[in-house]
């Protein structure tokens, strides 16, 4: 069976072809822009991928056509499909008739944290002794691809709130009816499809509404969207984590140690390698998520042991290297929560001196300026943070942040240069945050780095 991916080079879509071509399938597909790690993988897949959207690619004759939400109405072979009633579907119910329905399935859910602990508990699993299947919107450090079908009867997805296709305006997170469903926090986010987060709520509790009774919803107590949530009707058992030890599951600090309570009891010490105090939420999320499968049975000390072992994932807060003793890190980070969670992570838990920041408004929320006053509020704890203006935004960022002392927003990618050499000193620690390929901005800092 042949089938053509339009839209291929997302890291959803990306992880899809992956998955297909393990089960056998040929796999092509076609993007505009395809950029690492994504695109490293469909070469290492042997995956053709067409640099356009042209018609003459449906004369391959897939068999079906998965149809990525970038496509729209009105764009030539969309029409063209519709019109000689090709066989089309989405990447998500394709997913969810041809893989999950035969397996234990673990959701995540949320805002921020989803690729983290989805990651998480991928690592886990394999530290254990289990093959499971994933789907993961990044790749785990250590693992050489975003999405494999695993032997054993458990797969793990990143559920996402953002719609499924033209034809189904739906998240993609309603198809996957899981077993266990985290939900680990609930913000504003996608601006180019919600109007707020009322909106985004009904989403999820369209979700809620059709898991089976038997499952189980491990939910973040500390998130007032989530409580609302929970409010509007559950009908699954619900646990739940946080810094409370009245909470299902808890962590709690003390001195430069965590300690793990299940149910009030203290389980065990818990000293990750991960950092920051979102991360410790993602870890409760992670743990909890994999002993609501009552057949495993894994004890909870081994859960936090091998929870302790995992190395993280690639562009979230990922250590690039150190460069004239500058630390240079590396985070997808695209809304203003995740901005101040990766500084102040920096900030608290890293040695050196002090942190700073180059971001890149690159998501559609950014670009509108949807988030505008939160984001003019997310650099406090950073000592300067330099925003490249891309110009494709729809605000005016530099009259935004003119009266911000410790942010500049610069237009062109070559004046960082001069900037890094007038702020920073030994020690200090560089983070970049954007949601598109890192590389540029990446290779432009070491350079400046190592000319210091």
């Amino acid at each position: 069976m042949h089938i053509h991916i339009l839209g291929i080079s997302g890291t959803f879509m990306g992880s899809l072809a992956a998955l297909a071509t393990d089960m056998g399938f040929k796999v092509t597909g076609a993007d505009l822009n395809c950029y690492p790690p994504i695109s490293d993988q469909l070469s290492r897949l042997n995956i053709e991928v067409i640099p356009n959207y042209d018609l003459e690619q449906l004369e391959m004759n897939p068999d079906l056509i998965v149809i990525g939400n970038v496509m729209s109405r009105g764009m030539p072979i969309i029409e063209e499909i519709l019109n000689k009633k090709i066989d089309f579907t989405s990447g998500p119910k394709w997913l969810a008739e041809n893989i999950l329905k035969d397996k234990t399935v673990i959701a995540v859910s949320g805002t921020h944290g989803k690729t983290t602990t989805s990651s998480l508990i991928a690592f886990m699993m394999k530290d254990l002794g289990i093959d499971t299947g994933y789907l993961i919107g990044g790749i785990p450090i250590g693992f050489n691809k975003s999405a494999s079908l695993g032997q054993d009867p458990y797969f793990i997805i990143e559920a996402d709130e953002y719609d499924t296709a033209f034809f189904d305006k739906r998240s993609k997170m309603i198809h996957y009816k899981p077993d266990v469903l985290i939900i680990n926090n609930i913000e504003f986010d996608h601006a180019d499809i919600f109007k707020d987060v009322e909106e985004i709520l009904w989403q999820f509790h369209q979700l809620i509404r059709v898991l089976p009774q038997k499952s189980k919803i491990i939910a973040n107590n500390e998130d007032k969207n989530i409580a609302n949530l929970i409010n509007m009707g559950a009908w699954s058992e619900i646990e739940y984590f946080g810094t409370e030890k009245s909470q299902s599951w808890s962590l709690g600090k003390v001195e430069n140690d965590y300690k793990f309570y299940r149910n009030y009891k203290k389980v065990n010490s818990f000293k990750p390698k991960i950092f920051g105090h979102h991360n410790m939420m993602n870890s409760l999320a992670a743990i909890a998520s994999i002993a609501a499968i009552p057949e495993l049975k894994i004890d909870q000390r081994d859960l936090i042991e091998s929870a302790e072992k995992f190395p993280g994932v690639k562009r979230r807060l990922e250590f690039i290297g150190e460069f004239s003793t500058i630390k240079l890190f590396d985070d997808f980070a695209h809304h203003p929560t995740a901005i101040v969670a990766a500084i102040n992570s920096l900030s608290n838990t890293q040695e050196g001196s002090d942190t700073f920041a180059v971001v890149e408004l690159a998501s559609n929320t950014m670009k509108k300026g949807s988030l505008k006053s939160q984001l003019s509020k997310s650099f406090n704890n950073c000592k300067h943070a330099w925003i490249i203006d891309s110009g494709d935004t729809k605000w005016d960022i530099k009259k935004a942040f003119s009266k911000i002392e410790n942010v500049s927003v610069l237009s062109d990618l070559n004046d960082l240069d001069s900037e890094i050499k007038t702020h920073i000193t030994a020690h200090d620690k560089i983070v970049i945050m954007t949601n598109r390929s890192s590389l540029t901005i990446k290779e432009s800092l070491i350079n400046s780095l190592n000319s210091i």
